[in-house]
């Protein structure tokens, strides 16, 4: 798997978690106006792009096999 894919997978995998989590905790948010979920939806999504941020620059910037090969079996990535 190359860097960039790698990266790209990485942001799938934290974006699929992200969305688990907001189907899993849907009932704590039964009280939420739709304009009240989408401010959920974009915070989550900001969080996720920032956790994912560092290892993508550093997946990008021509890494090493080793360290790509590292955060494919880390986080289960799939291309």
């Amino acid at each position: 798997m190359s860097g960039s894919t790698a990266s790209q997978a990485l942001h799938n995998r934290f974006d699929a978690i992200r969305c688990a989590e907001l189907e899993r905790l849907k009932r704590k948010l039964t009280g939420f106006t739709d304009a009240d979920r989408e401010v959920v939806h974009q915070i989550t999504t900001d969080i996720v792009a920032a956790l994912a941020r560092g290892p993508e620059q550093a997946l990008t910037a021509g890494s090493p096999s080793i360290a790509v090969e590292a955060l494919v079996r880390l986080f289960a990535l799939e291309a």
